[in-house]
């Protein structure tokens, strides 16, 4: 289906949307109702996980008025659960939706208003990439994006050798008494506490969060943490890690500095979100991007394991200088907002 005008995006705080005249859907998936033949508006979640909005003006309100049909077709490559749409008096429902018995849901879709204009569509067991779901509304929504929902999944533990699974790495210099903490860093500890971090910046920004783990010395297995964010309806899984010293000194096989973000491709909006991250972090500790890279055999990055969009961001290498960077809570600080950025980011494209 040719898009023949793009009219307008949307502003920041919210992912693009196209506002587009065509002409008839020809999906089909709209099922018509009273005087609209199908949807009057199509939501679609785009590979790169951008969200776009196209309007058919041939569609007239199902009611004559206001009322109309919205669909969202999933192309993300993974799972989503909930989108956040706004408009005027788009939740003013007033007892027409066309979903039976007065009600505005349709088929596996149910709302959580925020007010008469703003709220968010959840998709039952979540919408599938390739899935498509239609609703009913009062009015046009004006704006769309994820709803800003996000596993935070802290890696490794201490305890994860019991497992069989691996603890985390430790890091290259021993640090004296007097440049505390004393000794050598441990993966372990810093993944949890930047995830900390992390959301206690992500709450008052509007996210919900929800973290595989909160205690170093703990280990989620795999499925356990994939779990976690299913349970949740997180939209988005960010597994925080830290990289080994480098095993080939510096060079082109094992570069010693930088931040890096790991995903896998089947899931293929995972990869913008794998870039944002990145780039995110290594501008907010001033570290080199050492890009992204395409991992599927890694556990946390398989759809089996976690359904939703899900990346690895590698934060620094535990070796100078990037481990001088991260031993103050400074440096761990930046690492949480250099991530916040990276998923304000992907979340506001």
């Amino acid at each position: 289906m040719k898009l023949s005008q793009t009219l307008f995006f949307a502003p920041v705080f919210l992912l693009v949307l196209l506002l587009l005249s065509l002409p008839a859907h020809a999906n089909g998936s709209c099922p018509a109702y009273q005087q609209a033949s199908s949807c009057s508006v199509l939501i679609t979640i785009n590979p790169n996980g951008s969200l776009t909005y196209q309007r058919d003006p041939s569609v007239p309100p199902y009611d004559g008025d206001e009322d109309v049909l919205v669909g969202v077709v999933n192309h993300s490559g993974a799972a989503v659960y909930g989108i956040s749409i706004s408009g005027a008096d788009i939740f003013g429902f007033d007892g027409d939706g066309a979903g039976g018995g007065g009600s505005y849901q349709g088929p596996g879709t149910s709302f959580t208003i925020a007010n008469s204009s703003r709220g968010v569509v959840n998709f039952t067991n979540g919408l599938p990439d390739g899935g498509f779901r239609w609703f009913s509304l009062e009015g046009n929504p004006s704006a769309a994006s994820f709803a800003r929902t996000v596993a935070i999944d802290p890696g490794h533990g201490y305890a994860c050798a019991a497992l069989g699974e691996n603890v985390g790495a430790v890091g290259d210099v021993d640090y004296p008494a007097s440049n505390p903490p004393a000794g050598k860093l441990h993966e372990d500890d810093l993944t949890v506490d930047v995830a900390l971090r992390l959301r206690t910046l992500l709450l008052p920004a509007g996210y919900k969060v929800v973290l595989t783990k909160s205690n170093p010395q703990t280990c989620a297995t795999f499925l356990e943490r994939g779990a976690v964010a299913a349970k949740a309806r997180a939209n988005v899984f960010v597994s925080i890690h830290f990289n080994a010293v480098a095993r080939f000194g510096c060079s082109l096989l094992d570069y010693c500095s930088g931040t890096s973000a790991l995903y896998n491709a089947v899931k293929s909006d995972s990869q913008t979100l794998a870039s944002k991250l990145a780039s995110g972090v290594s501008a907010s500790l001033a570290l080199p991007n050492a890009g992204v890279e395409h991992r599927p055999g890694l556990a946390v990055l398989k759809p089996t394991v976690t359904k939703m969009t899900a990346a690895i961001i590698e934060v620094a290498r535990l070796n100078e200088p990037d481990e001088d960077i991260v031993h103050g809570s400074n440096g761990r600080q930046r690492a949480a907002s250099g991530i916040k950025q990276g998923l304000d980011a992907f979340l506001n494209q």
